[in-house]
């Protein structure tokens, strides 16, 4: 059976009954595992295209019984940064295209200018009005040397009714696709003639600096300029371009396209527009709109004349990048109702079906990124990311397979869920201890229940397990943490259904975008009611959605079009200006007593 790997189109020949693990390893590729292969941690994820469609297996588990396509997440060195995501095929149009003419050399009969005899005859054979061209002094300045080079046949590059260059037949025509997240930014590189995508990149977004989430940003940028904060990003996608054009050897004066998605405030503070309407009641965006813009007012040193994309926003936290999620999965298509979750530094969700979609925000992500939780941090090395609790041991696995040194998103969801599960957590949040804990499954933990601080926590790792040395503990203020998003994640879902007019049990699939969906459990999720606990078998990670919106937009220009009559389409919800929310909210703190 022959398997193909993507993004790097590796190709391995297996018997029959191989797991993909097993051909991902004799192909020299490295697929995470920290269970060692076993089915148990989820982390070995990929999404394989078989005859019957595509979804999202194990590696470990799943064996090759037909010809396959596996496409594979790229990992940062040290952090975990999901690339690969869910994508549908389409037609290929590009905004910049080829159009290949044969140009009238000068002579004494004919001494029109150069320019005038290409952009007569572009408009001769793409059917474009010669008035509407305009003149292009980047084009005109290598123009005659081009052309007497190539025997007066070329490919103008048109974009609309603009002339962006004229090179030889065949000229490499290429583009870049970002989705620049408030931890991390994802690059995709991509061949406009062929389709192909040539590579990818990705790094930490180095906004960090001033500040975790985006209101932390947004002071430093009302505060202190948009300078830093503008700059530092912008000079991180030239990094990221100029990585993918290194190693798939092409040229940056061949790079013609940009498109970009974003949240909201990543959206200004690249665009370099002052976030003060962000930051101040009631949160509306600056510019909502579709933006096309030439590429180098934007800090991209490629072509001259290249075109940026920025993909529109919906509100003031609800932005490009949902946009983009929205459009990978088709959600203007869906003809069952349906609900998107993308849980970053926010959560923003979008739900409903082809005839109608609502969309909000909740303060979620902050938690499940490891922020206000003691031992809590991202998908790095060290970083705790799955948990199980059965017949008193305590089994866990750790990113890097060493010790531990904190715990992630997905290890929090897991850890809560058991701690719900088997009753030393009861429905309210607290935690039991000693004569408390009734659950005959919760008794054999109970030694794990100490006391720091004048709070009860759970021990997960001693001085000797750990990582740093440390006692390693979940806290009752950590959960109250946890209770506070996942509350806030589940009363948003409660306010669209009842926006919508419907009831959870009317929503068929579950779709969760991002990094930290791709490896939380479902069960889990469900397991502390963060997603209506009876839909936990109807989810479906769906990866980096919205950098595949990204993708998308930069082959086709209807996708780009698209995705501008979906963003009007969606209705924005604002939860905290509707009086019910609040009463909502704090109903779904709860967590499930009989999950």
């Amino acid at each position: 059976m022959k398997v193909t790997f993507l993004p790097d189109h590796i190709v391995r020949e297996v018997e029959a009954g191989t797991t993909i693990m097993q051909a991902a390893i004799a192909a020299g590729l490295k697929i995470d595992a920290p269970c060692g292969g076993n089915g148990k941690c989820g982390k070995c994820k990929v999404k394989v295209t078989t005859s019957a469609g595509t979804e999202v297996m194990l590696a470990c588990t799943t064996e090759v019984t037909e010809d396959i396509t596996v496409e594979l997440s790229a990992k940062a060195e040290g952090h975990r940064i999901l690339m690969g995501g869910i994508t549908r095929d389409i037609v290929e149009n590009p905004a910049v295209k080829a159009v290949t003419v044969k140009v009238p050399e000068p002579s004494t009969e004919d001494l029109r200018a150069c320019w005038l005899r290409l952009k007569d005859t572009v408009a001769e054979v793409a059917g474009i009005p010669a008035d509407g061209i305009v003149p292009s002094v980047y084009t005109a300045s290598h123009l005659y040397n081009t052309l007497t080079a190539n025997n007066f046949e070329v490919d103008a590059l048109i974009y609309g009714n603009t002339v962006l260059d004229v090179v030889p037949v065949g000229s490499d025509i290429l583009a870049m696709a970002f989705d620049i997240g408030t931890t991390t930014i994802a690059a995709y590189f991509i061949d406009l003639r062929t389709g192909e995508q040539l590579g990818q990149a990705s790094l930490l977004n180095p906004q960090t600096k001033y500040g975790a989430d985006v209101i932390m940003r947004m002071k430093y940028a009302i505060e202190n300029g948009l300078e830093g904060p503008t700059g530092d990003v912008r000079e991180a996608l030239m990094t990221l371009t100029e990585k993918c054009a290194n190693e798939a050897g092409k040229k940056l004066s061949d790079i013609y396209v940009v498109t970009l998605v974003g949240n909201t405030c990543m959206h200004h503070l690249f665009m370099g527009i002052h976030p003060a309407s962000l930051a101040y009641a009631p949160y509306t965006a600056a510019i909502a709109e579709p933006i096309v813009e030439n590429a180098k007012d934007y800090g991209f040193a490629i072509n001259p004349n290249a075109k940026l994309f920025f993909l529109p926003n919906i509100a003031g936290f609800v932005g490009a990048d949902t946009v983009g999620a929205a459009l990978s999965a088709a959600m203007d298509e869906a003809d069952e109702i349906t609900l998107l979750i993308d849980i970053g530094t926010n959560g923003e969700m979008v739900m409903g079906d082809k005839n109608r979609l609502v969309a909000c925000s909740t303060a979620a992500g902050p938690a499940f990124e490891g922020a206000l939780i003691t031992y809590g941090m991202r998908g790095a090395a060290g970083a705790i990311d799955h948990f199980k609790l059965s017949g008193g041991k305590l089994d866990y696995s750790v990113i890097g397979d060493g010790k531990p040194l904190g715990i992630c998103g997905s290890g929090l969801i897991d850890l809560l869920s058991e701690l719900v599960r088997v009753g030393l957590v009861e429905s309210g949040g607290k935690f039991l201890m000693g004569d408390e804990i009734e659950d005959e499954e919760g008794k054999l933990y109970a030694d794990r229940i100490e006391m720091r601080d004048g709070f009860r926590c759970f021990l997960i790792a001693d001085e000797t397990e750990s990582g740093n040395g440390e006692r390693i503990v979940f806290t009752q203020k950590d959960v109250r943490e946890v209770q506070l998003a996942k509350g806030a994640m589940a009363a948003g879902i409660q306010m669209m259904c009842q926006r919508l007019g419907i009831k959870t049990k009317d929503i068929i699939h579950i779709m969760i975008a991002g990094a930290f969906g791709s490896y939380m459990s479902p069960k889990s999720a469900a397991g502390i009611a963060l997603i209506p606990p009876e839909l936990g078998d109807e989810v479906v990670a769906i990866g980096n959605a919205a950098g595949q919106g990204a993708k998308l937009c930069a082959l086709s220009v209807d996708e780009y079009e698209r995705a501008a009559k979906l963003a009007l389409k969606m209705e924005y919800l604002e939860l905290a200006a509707d009086p019910k929310f609040q009463d909502i909210f704090v109903d779904e703190l709860e967590f499930p007593s009989d999950y």
